[in-house]
Order: C-alpha cells, then structure tokens, then sequence
C-alpha cells in the first residue's frame, strides 16, 4: 500500500470523508487532504487602481478622489489590500512525515481532522 492510500485508509477508519489529492515527486509524494470549505487569509496583496485621470486638460473618473487630493497630477491612482480566500488543507509528504514516524503522523492528522469537525459545529 503506498503513501496516499495509507492516508486514505486512516481517514475512512476514522469516519471522515474529506478530499485526497497527491502528486509523485520523484523523491517522494506529496499528499494534500482538503477541508471541502475556504478560509479568509490576512490581506497580504497589493495593488494599486488608477481611479481618475486628465484628459485633455479635464479631469476623468472619480471626481471626489480628485476633490479630496486636490487635483494634482495628471494620475491618481489607490492603493488596496486584497483579501485572499483559499482552501482549507493539510499538508503531508511521505519522506518528512511518514518515514520518520508513521504513529506520530498519523495522530498528528487524526487530530487535523478533528479541528476541522469542530469548526462545523
């Protein structure tokens, strides 16, 4: 039985029907169990958004922006953060995780998998 099909197995034992996908790198596997829900992460990127801009000579686009910096320029452009949604995931590889200690890998996901039944309820 190799890597993703031991992890598949503990996690039916378990009761829990969540998503595996892995991926065979070569050296050694990659296996990802997914929640089936997203979380918010902190808003870590940046942009920036032209919001008005002079066309000959006359001002385009958001008006109070350009009212509240005075007109200056002949760009203005915000800056924003964006908030970032990704799914909700575990981690594994067969060569960190399961060589080294298989028993503590495998408690260390049971418990994994318990957290994210208690975020349900």
């Amino acid at each position: 039985m190799n890597f993703p099909e031991k992890i598949k197995k503990i996690i039916k034992e378990a009761g829990y029907d969540y998503k595996i996908r892995s991926w065979d790198r070569g050296d050694y596997i990659k296996v990802v169990v997914y929640a089936g829900k997203s979380i918010e992460k902190l808003a870590t990127k940046r942009s920036r958004k032209l919001v008005a801009w002079k066309e000959n000579g006359k001002w385009q686009g958001d008006m109070d922006v350009v009212k509240s910096q005075g007109g200056k320029g002949d760009f203005i452009y915000l800056m924003d953060y964006h908030d970032k949604t990704e799914p909700l995931k575990y981690e594994m590889f067969s060569d960190l995780d399961w060589d080294d200690d298989e028993k503590y890998t495998k408690n260390q996901l049971l418990k994994i998998l318990e957290s994210w039944k208690k975020r349900d309820d």
